[in-house]
């Protein structure tokens, strides 16, 4: 999937933990949202050509000659690590510096997720249960940027309208 499916799928990541969690401060969800944007394209870090790999092109350099794309930075592993990374760090300095930054990571987390969970439409897929296994998992055989995706992207664009129309 594209940068632009990801992120719609971050968008909906969420509207799913500010509606889940009653969060009515507009800061608050503003940061969220925020987090679940940029967590659903952080995944992509392993691929030079991404989004966020040309924002962060020293990170996408190593990553990408460390890991091969939607090999293991794409597993729910690799989200349990992000998340006890930022877990402890929440827990340490960055809740002192700034309070937004726990509502940031219920964002990203989330986010995080929805990319995995795009990503099992590609033809592609990913490996779910890696490293028990590294059978890569797809639901349907979505090609990146093909009309399928334009598709998907346009239905998904459709539902968090309404879904962002009724919380808001």
């Amino acid at each position: 999937m594209n940068y632009v499916t990801h992120s719609l799928g971050g968008v909906a990541a969420g509207l799913v933990i500010v509606s889940a969690g009653n969060i009515t401060d507009p800061v608050q969800q503003s940061t969220i949202m925020t987090g679940a944007i940029l967590g659903s394209l952080f995944p992509d870090i392993d691929h030079r050509q991404s989004w966020i790999g040309h924002k962060l092109p020293i990170a996408a350099d190593i990553l990408a000659g460390l890991f091969k794309h939607r090999g293991a930075i794409h597993t729910p592993v690799f989200v349990l690590i992000v998340s006890i990374i930022l877990g402890m760090l929440n827990w340490g300095w960055l809740h002192d510096l700034n309070y937004l930054a726990t509502y940031f990571i219920k964002g990203f987390i989330p986010g995080m997720v929805s990319h995995l969970i795009l990503d099992t439409l590609n033809v592609q897929g990913i490996m779910w249960l890696w490293p028990i296994s590294t059978k890569r998992v797809h639901v349907l055989s979505i090609r990146t940027n093909s009309m399928m995706e334009a598709v998907v992207c346009i239905v998904l664009a459709a539902c968090l309208y309404g879904q962002y129309t009724a919380i808001f």
